[in-house]
């Protein structure tokens, strides 16, 4: 299969310690504002969190097996806070939590 060429043996692509890292921090400081009901402030460490995530896909820093995932749970959490509303989903908190946790699962370090 040609998918499976040069995947190093079916290990699971990891992150970078410094791209997992930043994105770690991000999704942790989101989920820490939506718990304390800045919803606003979530949302800006949400849409922060989205620009490095992309910017390190477009550097070749996220190996493409976690792109899709990525970019996947980084966008649910955007969507799921309103600033305009000034209200996140009730499942926003956990959400960026997964998601921070999931980064750390696959970071390289």
């Amino acid at each position: 299969m040609l998918l499976a060429a040069g995947c190093g043996g079916g290990e699971e692509p990891s992150l970078p310690i410094d791209v997992a890292t930043r994105l770690v921090a991000r999704a942790d400081a989101s989920a820490g504002r939506l718990e304390s009901g800045a919803i606003c402030a979530a949302r800006r460490d949400a849409d922060t969190l989205q620009q490095q995530a992309i910017a390190a896909i477009n550097a070749g820093r996220v190996p493409t097996g976690l792109q899709e995932e990525l970019l996947g749970r980084v966008n649910a959490l955007v969507d799921a806070i309103s600033c305009t509303r000034a209200q996140a989903d009730e499942g926003a908190p956990e959400e960026a939590r997964a998601l921070a946790d999931w980064l750390r699962e696959r970071s390289a370090g």
